[in-house]
């Protein structure tokens, strides 16, 4: 198979574009199965992330069928026709996931310990409230990803600096981009929000106590359990369930609609 090495400058977008051309030049046919993250990730020399960002933006532009617990098939010409014409090159012009996730990880950590010393009563009492917001949400089979929004962005206003809490909206409004959107539709279930909600209630806790080294530990342990929700096989069980939007749990994640991953 004629793999080309890939260097470092948008990675996910080269290796798109490359499984398009070896896909257009008959390298695998129609129907047929790709090769699996981990065999791709060894022929490019990158990271099985990278390899998941690529698939991701094939997926969107119709190249691609992802199916949960079997693999990445290659999409018949009239499936492609449906979803439109397709650019001979994958555009790059969204924030790679992983990448996101991150700077968030590096950025909100400091961010959260920050706030820790410098939060008010009454930013204490808006994260509250926000936390419950996020609970009773995933409670109701809802998705709590707008309470999840303003809960960063409170954080980061309670660190003082405006410069920083503009970053951290601009983060996370990156996050609703296409490729963050279909790839947070393999992972969006009540297990996945449950777990963050809990995560959050750590780095309230830590805040609260004005404890600012638990605040980043705290932070930093969500934005890498997020990466690891991310990360997760795309082997699902049949007992998962997504949040869908501002709707309610389906019955399984199978075949669900794009929806958002918390974090």
């Amino acid at each position: 198979m004629p793999i080309q090495s890939i260097d470092t400058r948008r990675v996910y977008k080269q290796i798109a574009d490359q499984l398009l051309h070896l896909i257009d030049t008959g390298e695998f046919p129609v129907e047929s199965r790709l090769p699996s993250e981990r065999d791709l990730a060894e022929k490019f020399k990158v990271s099985r992330p990278s390899v998941r960002e690529a698939l991701i933006a094939l997926e969107v532009v119709g190249v691609v069928q992802i199916k949960m617990g079997s693999g990445v098939y290659v999409c018949k010409p009239e499936q492609v026709r449906q979803k439109g014409r397709r650019e001979s090159k994958v555009e790059a012009k969204e924030f790679a996931p992983f990448e996101l996730i991150q700077a968030r990880l590096l950025i909100e950590s400091e961010i959260a310990s920050q706030a820790a010393l410098c939060r008010t009563d009454q930013d204490v009492e808006l994260l509250d409230a926000l936390l419950a917001q996020m609970t009773e949400r995933s409670e109701h089979n809802q998705n709590p990803l707008e309470s999840d929004r303003e809960f960063h962005a409170v954080l980061a206003r309670a660190s003082g600096n405006q410069v920083l809490a503009s970053m951290v909206e601009q983060m996370f409004d990156a996050r609703m981009g296409v490729l963050f959107s279909r790839l947070s539709n393999y992972f969006d279930t009540r297990a996945t929000w449950d777990q963050a909600i809990k995560e959050h209630r750590a780095i309230l806790r830590a805040v609260k106590a004005r404890n600012p080294e638990k605040a980043r530990l705290a932070m930093r342990h969500h934005m890498e359990r997020a990466y690891k929700r991310f990360s997760a096989s795309w082997v699902k069980s049949n007992s998962d369930h997504k949040l869908a939007g501002k709707g309610t749990l389906n019955a399984s994640a199978k075949g669900v609609k794009p929806g958002k991953i918390p974090g």
